[in-house]
């Protein structure tokens, strides 16, 4: 009786499905009519974490040994890549400074620190001051003030482009293939399917 056995493989780049949720998140934020917290926050943790994967996922292509930097940072990652691809490596201009800024921000979500936020106005006539404090919005802590529409729209493009940018130093055939076989008694009867 013949034996058989299927083999399926498939490529994973993690940075896609983090850019694609991201995206989704940004277009929440002009779909609305108003601005969500959540969707804000969620669309520049996305955005931050697309960026490593990015490094990751490329750097595995281009840079030998790239195991060796695992626990570099994603600025040095980029870094390393774009010396080894001949990529510019531009820290002021777009994309990289963009994505610097966005790592900025990742560097506060992952990790905050307990702050007891504090507003005091000058001197001021009471009639003024009373006017002052009920026009008063709430106190900002610094990643509050960081994430705004603005800012992940602005960080989604510079994503984006990063992604472009790094993947054309790769061949296709390295990130877009798949294959379903079949194999019977140990001989591949199906060519790979794309």
């Amino acid at each position: 009786m013949p034996t058989a056995k299927v083999v399926q493989e498939r490529v994973f780049l993690p940075y896609v499905p983090y850019l694609d949720s991201a995206r989704h998140f940004c277009g929440e934020l002009t779909r609305k009519d108003y601005v969500s917290w959540y969707d804000l926050l969620a669309a520049v943790t996305l955005l931050a974490l697309s960026v490593e994967a990015i490094a990751n996922s490329i750097g595995e292509f281009v840079v030998a040994d790239f195991k060796d930097f695992e626990s570099s940072s994603p600025k040095a990652k980029l870094r390393i890549i774009c010396e080894s691809t001949g990529v510019a490596f531009d820290r002021g201009s777009f994309p990289f400074a963009e994505v610097f800024q966005l790592l900025k921000v990742r560097n506060q979500l992952a990790h905050p620190k307990y702050q007891r936020l504090r507003y005091e106005s000058k001197e001021m006539p009471l009639e003024q001051a009373q006017e002052h404090y009920r026009q008063l919005g709430e106190v900002l802590h610094d990643i509050e003030k960081a994430l705004t529409p603005e800012m992940a729209q602005k960080s989604l493009r510079a994503v984006l482009k990063l992604a472009e940018t790094l993947r054309a130093t790769i061949k296709p055939e390295l990130y877009e293939s798949s294959s379903k076989r079949l194999i019977i008694d140990g001989e591949d009867i199906c060519k790979p399917s794309n």
